[in-house]
């Protein structure tokens, strides 16, 4: 394996560098998003409370519990019985954070996937300049093996930029629909509690 690292040449290290990276976020994004589920249905409870005008009931129920949807509740609730407009704003500016939250290292994976085929392209071409100025300074004829080896070499570094971006690709498509997910639900239980709690 770490012959491929070596006959890559040093973006080949740079391109495992991206693929740990991605690895990195992957986990801690998943992590992060399991943590948010967790309390998948306190939502809906606390809803069915705050249409009961089980205020204070609610509140209590959202703040024990963890997640961006249960964080929006609780924004709009603390501001119970106050102008519709006023929680408006609170659950907004609760949701838009909550959403950066869910958010981070995302930009990063994205980036990845997109730098990552250029980084191996960029390998290829220095592979191939370097492949047939050996043949250009060979003294006898040229061996048509030495330039297929130079060849192969240089090409080692677009299959591993591919390998590392096609994979960034889906797991941060994948991410990004969970972010959606969430964003849809403190969307819904947030317009639900401007309506109920106020004036």
């Amino acid at each position: 394996m770490w012959y491929f690292f070596d006959a890559g040449g040093p973006l080949m290290y740079l391109l495992l560098a991206c693929s740990v990276l991605t690895l990195a976020y992957t986990i801690e994004r998943s992590i992060h998003f399991f943590r948010a589920g967790r309390s998948a249905d306190v939502p809906e409870a606390v809803h069915d409370l705050i249409e009961k005008e089980q205020i204070d009931g609610a509140l209590r129920l959202s703040q024990a519990s963890s997640g961006p949807v249960a964080a929006v509740l609780t924004a709009g609730l603390l501001h119970a019985g106050e102008k519709k407009e006023s929680i408006e704003e609170e659950v907004t500016l609760t949701g838009n954070k909550e959403i950066k939250r869910l958010s981070k290292n995302l930009h990063l994976i994205e980036l990845i996937s997109r730098i990552a085929p250029l980084i191996g392209l960029l390998g290829t071409v220095l592979g191939m300049v370097n492949a047939f100025q050996q043949v250009a300074y060979a003294n006898s004829s040229v061996d048509p093996s030495m330039l297929a080896g130079g060849i192969w070499e240089a090409l080692l570094t677009t299959a591993a930029g591919l390998g590392v971006a096609i994979p960034s690709m889906v797991v941060h498509h994948l991410l990004e629909e969970k972010v959606q997910s969430f964003t849809f639900l403190m969307q819904h239980y947030g317009s639900e509690a401007i309506k109920h709690l106020g004036k």
